[in-house]
């Protein structure tokens, strides 16, 4: 009796081992089975852990599939835009920490190079990297294998198109619209603040002047977003053509040459010198000719020489500080 017993008791033991096991493996195939979710490794804990995923699109065609919430992202140029968003990156291109306008924004954001320093990046453990359509190949098919890479097109739409992109890809959609309701808002105040400053029919010309033989003329990008859109001046005739045609603002700037600046300047000019290797090169050459000292606009004494920082970078937080400078600069007379 004694071993049947045993027996009946081993038996039910038996079964409910059995099922356990099976128990155990239908959670794991449930699991299996939410394609929303990513089981991955927390490289701080050690432990396994899920991660939300979704489909985006990016300006390639390419479908990818993205963190909904990262955690650690890494631009190649977005700075500025995550910046605007809240979102602060674990890396960013050098080029991009390096505009004094950001200081104080960008503390803990590593360096990672340009051109990109893959091993760098790799260290960072980012779980998504933002780029652009001039990444080359090569360094893309890297950054793949690291983490979800997206691409973002920096030459096709303008600064506000940019952010609305980058936010898009951030799940910031919200902020992104209320950052450029609050910067219209203030283009708006601003354009109150100069009124009467400037002639019905007075018109502005933007260069820059680079290196030792380089000027450029600029349209409504850069420079050209505070001065064309934002305080809505006007362009010189040959710039008001350009932007007739372009109603995404793609177009930047063409070179010339100073034997153009009689035919381009407006009743006013800015000049935007690169650098300190500029002073003596180029700038030192248009200055020293006749064709600039005729102009309209330098006998008027109606030139202002503006720096590379914050006017030369077209994104968020650099046109909103321009716009500032800007205010300040055409409220007082240029000497």
């Amino acid at each position: 009796m004694q071993q049947k017993y045993r027996l009946n008791r081993g038996i039910m033991l038996g079964l409910v081992v059995f099922l356990m096991v099976v128990l155990a493996a239908c959670g794991n195939a449930a699991s299996n089975n939410q394609t929303n979710e990513k089981t991955g490794t927390d490289t701080l804990n050690g432990q396994s852990k899920s991660v939300a995923m979704r489909e985006y699109v990016d300006a390639t065609g390419n479908k990818i599939n993205i963190p909904a919430n990262p955690q650690r992202v890494v631009t190649t140029q977005y700075l500025d835009a995550m910046l605007a968003l809240g979102v602060k990156p674990a890396g960013a291109a050098s080029h991009l920490l390096e505009g004094d306008y950001l200081k104080g924004k960008i503390d803990r954001v590593a360096d990672i190079g340009n051109p990109t320093n893959v091993e760098k990046v790799l260290e960072l453990q980012p779980d998504l990297i933002i780029t652009t359509e001039y990444t080359t190949p090569e360094v893309k098919e890297q950054l793949e294998k690291i983490a979800p890479t997206v691409v973002v097109s920096f030459g096709e739409g303008d600064v506000f198109e940019q952010l609305r992109n980058v936010a898009a890809v951030l799940d910031k959609d919200k902020e992104a619209e209320q950052w450029i309701a609050s910067f219209n808002k203030k283009a708006e105040e601003s354009r109150k603040k100069l009124a009467g400053k400037f002639k019905k029919d007075e018109t502005v010309t933007i260069y820059m002047a680079y290196d030792k033989n380089v000027l450029r003329v600029y349209g409504a990008r850069n420079v050209g977003h505070v001065i064309y859109r934002s305080l809505e001046l006007n362009p010189p005739e040959y710039i008001r053509q350009k932007l007739a045609k372009d109603p995404r603002f793609n177009y930047v700037y063409d070179v010339i040459s100073t034997e153009k600046l009689p035919e381009l300047s407006g009743d006013r000019i800015i000049m935007l010198v690169y650098d300190e290797a500029t002073k003596d090169g180029m700038m030192k050459e248009i200055e020293q000719s006749a064709l600039w000292r005729n102009l309209p606009a330098v006998k008027n004494h109606k030139v202002y020489f503006i720096k590379a920082d914050p006017w030369f970078t077209y994104s968020p937080l650099a046109i909103d500080q321009s716009l500032d400078e800007a205010v300040n600069m055409f409220s007082v007379e240029p000497k």
